[in-house]
């Protein structure tokens, strides 16, 4: 697990974000009226490059936190697992991160089609392009929570488990959960020893373009690591 997927995410909406930029001015280039469609491409194009900016700036300091991690910069743990426990961890936690991506999905939704509805209750002919388009963005987002979730199960399924964790970050089979910077901060933690497999389970808040948000970290516990567990669950309850 030495390559580095924030990395890859900030390669992806560096293009996203160029395509936007074009975005804005093509119908201008195009020669493309504004009141039959340019200014809602505009305006959609212009929205896909705020948030795309935001993706960039979010997932750089991910990628440098990750590139810290796979160094071995102060690792408290680092953690194999066998197939068979592995695999019971991934359909779980398949279950859990489709019930998350649900919740966040309808948030997002929501906005888009108020500012949808917004523009078009503005303007009939004009506002009918962006919530057209915005109905197109909610379709889009839909698709990538599915994909999201479909993909870190597929993730799960082809990479054996493997687990970094530091003072402030959890790096689990290629997905990062941190709790530095930004506001961000470790809620609460908890070993559970008394299922088949030891789980240990961190609670931590980041902010969100809505708020703060609490995100759920489950991490087996490899069969022979429980002791080990202990001392890491000790070391970060007194950080939360």
């Amino acid at each position: 697990m030495k390559d580095n997927p924030p990395l890859q995410t900030i390669v992806a909406w560096v293009i996203i974000t160029a395509l936007a930029v074009f975005g804005i001015f093509a119908p201008s280039l195009f020669g493309m009226d504004g009141f039959k469609g340019g200014y809602a491409i505009s305006f959609v194009s212009f929205f896909m490059v705020i948030c795309g900016i935001i993706v960039i700036a979010i997932y750089s300091g991910r990628a440098r936190a990750v590139s810290r991690i796979l160094k071995s910069d102060n690792v408290l743990a680092h953690w194999t697992y066998d197939q068979a426990e592995w695999n019971e961890y991934a359909e779980k936690q398949f279950v859990e991160e489709k019930k998350e991506k649900s919740a966040l999905f309808y948030v997002i939704a929501a906005f888009a089609l108020f500012f949808g509805i917004v523009f078009f209750l503005i303007d009939n002919e004009s506002g009918l392009w962006v919530l057209v388009l915005m109905l197109i963005l909610i379709g889009v987002i839909a698709f990538t929570a599915w994909f999201t979730a479909w993909y870190n199960h597929r993730q799960n399924l082809k990479y054996l488990g493997e687990t970094y964790i530091t003072a402030d970050s959890i790096y689990i089979n290629r997905q990062l959960h941190t709790w530095r910077g930004l506001g961000a901060k470790l809620e609460s933690v908890d070993l559970d020893k008394h299922k088949a497999h030891a789980m240990l389970k961190l609670v931590y808040s980041a902010p969100t373009r809505t708020g703060f948000q609490d995100y759920t970290v489950r991490i087996p516990v490899p069969r022979g690591k429980e002791a080990e567990a202990e001392q890491i669950y000790q070391k970060l309850q007194q950080d939360s």
